[in-house]
């Protein structure tokens, strides 16, 4: 079983005073192109296209740490926080730790193909590191889209969060996240369900998990591929 610790770093969250009930399959991480999953190689790229600023430029888009910064900034406008504020610092902090799980030569950018093969190596080689790394995030966010204290995401809330952090427009993308994320039918997102929709995302390899459909689903397998 596994359990939510609470954001390294900071005090411990409200949303992290709830456990994550069941596990998530692990990724497989020896299989297709890269090592990864085909199904989490498929959600990775989909990760990299919704932070992408050059996602829709011509040539080959790049991911920067400044892409993560921005998902801050965003974030942080979106909920009426103060630029620069705690919430703004801690936003910056959690992404970054994430960032540095990929960007382990401090490059600053990668190409789709490094990403990938980033994201693969962090699976096979320093998984619970990774793993702590998307948890902060996930409290992070949270904390900083529950604006009421209710200690759960309403679905303005999450439609919210998932715009301003991952750029989400498509009505039927934040349609799929809200149903798929509230996975009990009780008109919110738990911290449980939002720890265990991130985990699923970035490390499970289970078809049948519902947080594969964190970002709206992963997208059909390009031509060629």
């Amino acid at each position: 079983m596994s359990a939510v610790a609470p954001c390294s770093g900071h005090r411990p969250s409200r949303w992290a005073r709830r456990r994550s009930r069941g596990a998530h399959v692990p990724a497989r991480t020896s299989d297709g192109p890269y090592g990864l999953d085909p199904l989490l190689r498929r959600k990775a790229e989909r990760w990299f296209d919704c932070l992408c600023a050059t996602r829709d430029t011509p040539g080959d888009p790049r991911l920067t740490w400044t892409d993560y910064e921005l998902a801050a900034l965003r974030t942080v406008r979106a909920f009426r926080h103060r630029v620069g504020g705690r919430a703004h610092r801690r936003l910056r902090a959690a992404f970054r730790r994430l960032w540095r799980r990929h960007d382990r030569a401090g490059s600053g950018t990668l190409d789709r193909a490094a990403f990938l093969a980033a994201h693969a190596r962090a699976l096979e080689q320093d998984r619970r590191a990774l793993t702590a790394a998307v948890h902060a995030l996930c409290c992070a966010l949270a904390d900083a889209a529950d604006r009421d204290g209710d200690d759960v995401l309403g679905e303005r809330e999450l439609r919210a969060l998932l715009t301003a952090a991952f750029r989400l427009t498509s009505e039927h993308d934040l349609r799929t996240a809200w149903h798929s994320l509230d996975r009990d039918g009780g008109g919110a997102v738990e911290h449980r369900e939002l720890h265990r929709a991130f985990a699923e995302f970035l490390t499970g390899a289970d078809p049948a998990a519902p947080g594969n459909q964190l970002l709206g689903g992963p997208r059909p397998p390009r031509p060629g591929r």
